[in-house]
């Protein structure tokens, strides 16, 4: 299957992408000589970011973009280093004293065990911190599910559906798996883009590219096309744009 994520178009909003990474790096306590795990590393911008300030003795960024990571392998060095593999496949041996993730873990399903398996990475005293973004109830998501619906022929049915829990359903979570210290927190992000079809390009570096893999290019457009003929009609037509964006932040310690 087609590596369809695109690290120009991704990264087109990267100082909005990077609010949240900062929030959730600043939540982690700073330990000597950590060995982190970042899951979902993208172009590795950020991971090279969290390694440097935190100090750490060795960073693994792992994505399963090639894309990406074509990016991100520039920045390796001084212990930073970047692999290919899924998160769901448990390709990093070893045990880590941080394992993090920004918004990544929403592509994957069964949290209750995805978040288990992350749990047992982690070395005595270990810490656990993700993002996940929690849009799911919001049009952005519904009308792309909507959109599917009515190419179900072209997608073979296939609807791109993301896993995200409630707030408090990830610190019983948390609770559960031994996390002796935690901090849950929905925030809610203010982005100011130029325009509401600024939006479609947002998510076509994002959750379209679910979409852009099951398709060819030309009923590729057509889908976006679609798109964003029923988003912009819910969508306020400002320029600039203001666009609220939820995300859960989370913050364990075993």
């Amino acid at each position: 299957m087609q590596d369809t994520w695109n690290p120009d178009l991704y990264e087109r909003f990267l100082v909005e992408r990077s609010r949240p990474f900062y929030d959730l790096a600043n939540m982690v306590r700073k330990q000597q000589g950590m060995r982190v795990l970042d899951l979902g590393c993208g172009t590795g911008k950020l991971t090279h970011y969290l390694h440097t300030s935190i100090a750490a003795q060795e960073t693994v960024g792992l994505d399963s973009s090639e894309n990406m990571l074509l990016t991100a392998r520039q920045l390796e060095g001084n212990g930073l280093r970047f692999a290919l593999g899924r998160i769901e496949e448990n390709p990093v041996a070893g045990k880590f004293d941080l394992v993090f993730s920004n918004a990544a873990l929403q592509w994957v399903t069964r949290h209750e065990e995805l978040f288990a398996k992350l749990r047992a990475k982690l070395q005595p005293g270990g810490q656990f911190a993700a993002q996940v973004p929690a849009m799911d109830s919001e049009p952005v998501h519904i009308l792309a599910a909507e959109t599917a619906q009515e190419f179900s022929k072209e997608l073979g049915g296939y609807v791109q559906r993301l896993e995200v829990l409630t707030p408090e359903d990830y610190a019983r979570l948390l609770y559960k798996l031994g996390f002796v210290e935690q901090e849950v927190r929905l925030q809610i992000y203010g982005h100011l883009l130029p325009s509401r079809e600024a939006v479609v390009e947002w998510y076509r570096g994002t959750l379209l590219t679910a979409y852009e893999r099951q398709l060819d290019a030309l009923t590729y457009e057509r889908f976006v096309e679609r798109y964003s003929e029923k988003l912009m009609k819910c969508l306020e037509d400002e320029r600039p744009f203001f666009f609220p964006y939820k995300r859960i932040l989370m913050w364990g310690c075993i």
